[in-house]
């Protein structure tokens, strides 16, 4: 929907909401829903930070999984717009293929938040709105902290999430790219997609640790796979480090322990939950100035970290 058919819309639920003498819509007329990638622990928080909003407004929310499948998660944004929901969050499997149907939501009138990358083909759209988290700057920062810890030369091994996942890419990109300009003695020496899943990226770790018994570091893009990472190098005996973006408590409690070398922080809640704050001002017919709203980051080293400065 283009801005002057999204700007009636809300006239008439503002006149709507007016008559009824209420501030907000009713729980009954207000439904969001939370559309996960996968459902990993982040992925769980990120509906949990959906369901927190909801309820702390009175509103309804719905959980999605489609298990990353992007044919799943299209189908799952269609039956949204059956369902008429009033807004929803979306994690993409695949940020450019869930661009159509994520513009027919909009154009049914739905309010749809998901990640910065996807801003520009949506730039004509007053209900869209996106949470400006920069993965590919998390990445470089990560490239940093295995830069640290190897002491600017080794061997790195990049374990990966989704393949073809803006966010993996994303990942990617940032990590690379700061290697390649900054740190010239540093050798990727292989980069495997794991799903953000545990016991696959534990598995790669062993098969980069048998085929590089010299690497001295992993860079993991999601802390569930640096969960497995650090099983299979705390099992090799070997002194490798481990970087995870992602800050959940026990994953900063093992870097103040000293088992994880660094974490960077990826807050859920932030993504899904401001989403919400800003529906809700919508709703009750304030202005939002930008289609982005800031999720910030945070990184930690055992130098600086603490339970406090964990994402959830």
């Amino acid at each position: 929907m283009k801005k002057k058919m999204v700007m009636a819309l809300a006239m008439v639920l503002g006149l709507q909401l007016a008559v009824s003498g209420i501030a907000n819509a009713e729980e009954s007329d207000v439904t969001f829903a939370t559309i996960m990638q996968t459902n990993n622990d982040w992925a769980m928080t990120l509906a949990k930070g959906g369901e927190e909003a909801c309820e702390k407004y009175g509103y309804k929310h719905i959980t999605m999984n489609p298990e990353g499948d992007i044919q799943k998660q299209t189908d799952l944004v269609q039956s949204c717009i059956s369902q008429g929901v009033t807004g929803l969050f979306l994690h993409a499997v695949d940020s450019q293929a869930i661009i159509p149907v994520l513009k027919q939501a909009a154009d049914a009138g739905i309010y749809v938040f998901a990640q910065s990358d996807m801003a520009e083909a949506f730039k004509d759209y007053d209900n869209c709105f996106f949470a400006d988290y920069n993965h590919k700057t998390a990445a470089s920062k990560c490239a940093d902290a295995v830069a640290e810890a190897l002491g600017n030369e080794g061997k790195v091994g990049i374990i990966a999430g989704i393949a073809g996942a803006d966010n993996t890419t994303q990942r990617s990109e940032g990590f690379r790219k700061r290697i390649e300009e900054e740190y010239s003695d540093i050798e990727i020496v292989n980069e495997i997609n794991c799903d953000w899943d545990r016991a696959v990226a534990m598995s790669a770790a062993e098969d980069m640790i048998t085929g590089n018994p010299d690497i001295g570091a992993f860079y993991c893009m999601g802390e569930e796979m640096a969960w497995g990472v650090l099983e299979a190098v705390q099992d090799s005996g070997k002194d490798i480090k481990v970087v995870t973006i992602d800050a959940s408590t026990p994953t900063v409690q093992m870097v103040m322990d000293g088992e994880m070398y660094a974490c960077i922080g990826c807050p859920p809640k932030s993504f899904s939950g401001g989403a919400i704050d800003i529906m809700n001002k919508l709703l009750a017919g304030e202005t939002v100035d930008s289609q982005l709203y800031p999720v910030e980051p945070t990184y930690m080293t055992q130098e600086n970290a603490s339970l406090e400065m964990a994402d959830y």
